[in-house]
């Protein structure tokens, strides 16, 4: 019974993961819980665990015995997670540029230019959802697992934040460059340098006047 409801539980989970991902369910409205059971002519306990496994990704909220509600996001939750995203790519950076190869660069180069082609096609889910495959394969080349378990925790938060909430690029097409930039600077194996990579989330985070100059590099 238990694996029958796990097995049942993943096309329900992704099925939810797409009402929210494409904003068919707003930030604070409810999850239609029985009617995403009939709709898939299962019992509630498999949506139920979907609902729950999405608790745990940090979209849902579960009110036990009530309802589950599409996550809301305060303005300091998505500062506290860019400040944390600022710091694991800063070390991201650093760590690639040694232990990355050739063919790990080339590989984000083609993820930077799918990004691009995605913006260009006016494809919006897409182009946040390679920004974000960008980031944790750069955190994958640090081979650091500590380092790639938190990106891969932080991943679908980030995602959603992007999709469903405003953020301050004034530049989109000059954010789009920077993840070139940070491939050329991986290519030069520059260590030191991981400030592309912290001026391209800092300015998407609005975390400018939190933290002094060089805070992060």
């Amino acid at each position: 019974m238990a694996k029958n409801s796990v097995g049942l539980s993943e096309p329900v989970y992704k099925h939810i993961l797409q009402l929210i991902m494409t904003q068919e369910l707003l930030p604070g409205e409810r999850i239609p819980e029985t009617m995403i059971a009939q709709s898939f002519k299962i019992s509630r306990t498999p949506v139920r665990d979907a609902m729950r496994q999405l608790a745990n990704d940090g979209l849902i909220d579960i009110f036990p015995n009530r309802y589950a509600q599409v996550k809301k996001y305060s303005k300091d939750s998505i500062m506290e997670i860019g400040t944390l995203r600022v710091a694991l790519d800063s070390l991201s950076v650093k760590l690639a540029s040694l232990f990355g190869s050739r063919a790990d660069f080339l590989h984000l180069e083609d993820l930077a230019r799918q990004c691009e082609d995605a913006y260009k096609r006016k494809d919006s889910v897409l182009k946040k959802q390679l920004d974000c495959d960008f980031h944790l394969a750069l955190a994958e080349i640090s081979q650091n697992e500590l380092l790639i378990k938190y990106q891969k925790e932080l991943y679908l938060r980030v995602q959603y934040i992007m999709v469903c909430y405003p953020n301050t690029v004034d530049n989109e097409k000059l954010h789009i460059k920077q993840h070139y930039e940070i491939v050329e600077t991986l290519f030069n194996h520059d260590a030191p340098d991981a400030s592309i990579a912290v001026d391209h989330l800092i300015s998407f985070y609005n975390l400018k006047d939190q933290y002094p100059v060089g805070f992060f590099n």
